[in-house]
């Protein structure tokens, strides 16, 4: 089952972090690697979204192409054809998705979330974990986000990569960083591949206010009409 644990608990590794005494206090350089081990669940059966394990990539990394992820699997022992790798254009709907037995060198766009759909549930041709290595682009913003998101998208969907060393903590943080306040119709979601369901967060208001998961994507939609400018994320 996919972990459900607060991100502070995974292990973010400091390839060549620093930290300076200043006068204002401290001071981390950009300059930091990752590299997590994240669960994934095994056994998709169409159409989801039990199954459906959207991932957070670095935002620099290997992964730079669907074939490049796909080879990131190969590397691990999956076999190819199991698995099929997307990213959905929110202001449309439609999904970019390529099985890894065929590829494709169309780009990932890792601010965004990456769907990854594995058939079969034997690992390792199956796999039920990846490792994911990169680092941190700290003049990347997130994409302008798509408002007016009508049931049952995935138009509207905006499926966010939320960098490994953000200080958002809890869904609430990122309503905050954006001003989504309870007028503006916006929620805050995760999904848990091992059940499909979502657990859903309402700007503005207190209840199921979840933690972030360090190498999951979360999903924002807005109900109520305009299109959210590009954010620079808050990071350590």
């Amino acid at each position: 089952m996919v972990s459900k644990t607060n991100w502070k608990a995974w292990v973010v590794l400091g390839a060549a972090v620093a930290l300076f005494a200043t006068s204002g206090g401290i001071l981390m350089a950009s300059n930091m690697g990752f590299k997590i081990n994240t669960a994934l669940q095994n056994g998709f059966i169409a159409p989801g979204p039990k199954g459906d394990n959207w991932r957070a990539i670095p935002w620099v990394s290997p992964n730079t192409t669907y074939t490049a992820m796909c080879n990131t699997f190969a590397a691990a022992g999956a076999t190819k054809a199991n698995v099929t790798i997307a990213q959905i254009n929110a202001s449309t709907g439609a999904a970019t998705s390529a099985n890894c037995a065929v590829g494709s060198a169309t780009a990932i766009d890792p601010t965004r979330g990456v769907r990854v759909r594995i058939t079969g549930g034997v690992a390792p041709a199956s796999p039920t974990n990846i490792v994911l290595v990169g680092s941190s682009n700290e003049s990347a913003s997130f994409p302008i986000l798509q408002g007016g998101f009508v049931a049952p998208g995935p138009k509207g969907d905006n499926w966010l990569g939320i960098p490994y060393h953000t200080t958002w903590t809890k869904a609430q943080d990122i309503c905050t960083s954006y001003g989504f306040v309870l007028a503006t119709g916006v929620t805050v979601a995760r999904i848990d591949a091992a059940s499909g369901a979502a657990t859903s967060f309402t700007c503005g208001l207190t209840a199921n206010n979840f933690n972030l998961v360090i190498g999951e994507a979360i999903r924002i939609r807005k109900t109520t009409a305009g299109n959210p400018a590009a954010l620079l994320p808050p990071h350590f």
